[in-house]
């Protein structure tokens, strides 16, 4: 009954969370506090798919966390790669490493691509299901306005401007560091590297193509908590 009483309050918070991180995440000049900023974005699904009260959107919720899960440990080893080698995580410091560090650029891509929730990746399972979820809930329950939905939608707008304009700021261009001391030291990824981002770049492309690996563990309590939501309904 509390689920169902704050259900629209939760939806709120979660779509705030989803746009006040964005906009955070998009004028942030760290690299780190960005990826930090854009985790506080997309835990903001979790909140809009828990309040919708349906099938769809509680997997998906559940779904998201366990691909941020991935995702977000992918991204926070990726910042430490160039923070191990410059001390330095400012977006503006870097230009153009693409041709000094190609793996680690395919690699950060690659995480970037996953975070948008591009189809192939874990996470795009997880958003598209919150948001099957969220528009379903207007019909079948009427816990989630539709209007919060379209306004989350807006957030992926953002994270699609935050990923790409990092990429083109640091990645693309003629090649240029802030600190030139540190520029030999910008080398690919090395063997222990590639161990820590492999197996997460393999999972989230594995939960992506077969989706049903997850949701079917989580499918027996997820319709018990549905249908106990729906006592309380009817």
């Amino acid at each position: 009954d509390t689920a169902l009483e704050y259900s629209y309050l939760v939806a709120l918070l979660g779509v705030i969370s989803i746009i006040y991180g964005a906009y955070n995440a998009l004028a942030t000049l760290d690299f780190k506090r960005m990826i930090a900023f854009s985790s506080v974005s997309h835990m903001g699904f979790v909140l809009l798919g828990l309040a919708s009260g349906t099938i769809e959107g509680v997997s998906g919720a559940i779904y998201q966390m366990f691909s941020h899960g991935i995702l977000s440990a992918l991204l926070f080893i990726l910042v430490g790669v160039i923070y191990d080698r410059t001390q330095d995580r400012l977006i503006s410091s870097y230009r153009g490493i693409a041709g000094k560090m190609p793996m680690y650029t395919a690699a950060t891509l690659l995480a970037f691509m996953a975070s948008l929730g591009l189809p192939g990746f874990s996470a795009f399972i997880a958003e598209v299901f919150v948001f099957i979820g969220a528009f379903k809930s207007g019909v079948v329950n009427d816990l989630v306005p539709r209007y919060l939905v379209v306004i989350s939608l807006f957030g992926l707008i953002l994270s699609a401007g935050y990923f790409l304009w990092t990429m083109q700021r640091m990645f693309f261009g003629s090649f240029w560091i802030k600190k030139e001391e540190y520029a030999e030291k910008l080398k690919d990824l090395t063997l222990r590297e590639y161990t820590m981002i492999i197996p997460l770049a393999v999972l989230t492309l594995y939960f992506g193509i077969f989706p049903s690996r997850l949701l079917d563990i989580i499918s027996p309590m997820v319709n018990s908590f549905i249908e106990l939501m729906s006592s309380y309904v009817g």
